[in-house]
Parts: structure tokens; sequence; C-alpha cells
């Protein structure tokens, strides 16, 4: 029997993950903790996250569509399908892809932290040249778009320092 399923199933199972695009809402932010600090006494950012419907419900269609994949193909599913109550399988804000943002960039001041160089609108010589200046990210492996921008900023801090801008 044993020999006889192995022939059959050897080779045969597939997995499947999905990932998507978090929307970017003003109630997700972070924030300096008041109560916590690291090892050397510096305050803790203190992140406000949660899934709104559109990431519930983008989880649940891709729950879903593997689900129609696999019947498609002739196979049957192994395991149970994320509940509602599990988010359709949605993990903790954080916990497996690279989340982007906190210093968000953007033209205006009021509701951003960096210009489209990732220089923060209230002091000309800090730049933040990592993932913080996006506004979105749908997966992971933002490092080309990191390096574009850290390219194209550090053109900018060069031609600034010449024109003596910045020092």
């Amino acid at each position: 029997m044993l020999r006889t399923d192995m022939r059959k199933y050897y080779g045969t199972v597939v997995g499947m993950d999905g990932r998507g695009e978090s929307i970017a809402m003003k109630s997700n932010y972070c924030e300096i903790d008041p109560d916590n600090v690291d090892e050397f006494g510096v305050p803790v950012l203190r992140f406000n996250y949660k899934w709104s419907n559109h990431e519930v419900n983008q989880a649940k269609h891709m729950q879903d569509t593997f689900e129609e994949i696999i019947h498609g193909m002739g196979g049957i599913p192994l395991g149970d399908k994320p509940a509602k109550e599990q988010d359709w399988g949605l993990l903790k804000p954080g916990q497996i892809i690279h989340e982007v943002g906190t210093t968000r960039m953007g033209n205006d001041p009021k509701s951003s932290v960096t210009n489209k160089f990732c220089q923060l609108h209230d002091a000309d010589n800090v730049f933040v040249v990592d993932a913080g200046p996006f506004t979105s990210q749908a997966d992971k492996n933002c490092t080309w778009t990191i390096m574009a921008l850290a390219m194209r900023t550090s053109e900018f801090i060069v031609e600034q320092y010449k024109k003596k801008n910045i020092l």
C-alpha cells in the first residue's frame, strides 16, 4: 500500500502562497512609545496597524483562486482553507513581508515627511534613504527600488552641495 501510494503521489504536491498590497491609510502609523525604551534607554517605535477590508477581501480572493487552480488541475486541496475568522490566512502585519513607509514621501509637508528626493521637509540636511518614504509596497524585494531612490537622492545631494544649498 505505501509503495503504491508513493508511486502514485510522489512529486505531485504543489504549494501556493499569495501576497498583496496593503493600502496606505492614515489610521496605520507609528509613533514614539512613551512607555518603552530599548537596552540603551532610547524610546522605541510603537506601531498602530490593522488590516482593512481591502486586505482581508484580497486574502479571501487569493484563497478562492488557489482552490480553483487546484481543482482545475484535478487536484485535491490538502488541509483546510483558512476561515473568515482567521482573516483568510493573513498573519500579523509585518510578520512575513517587508513593510515599508513611516516616513512618507510627498509634496505636502502636512501629509508627508520627505520630498521626492527623500529629503526631510523640516531639515534640509537629513535624507531618508531606505524603504521609509514608500507610500505603498505590493509584496517584497523592495531593494531595487531602494537602490534606485538612493542613487537619485545621492545625485541630488551632490548637486545641492555643489550649489551650497546644503551643508
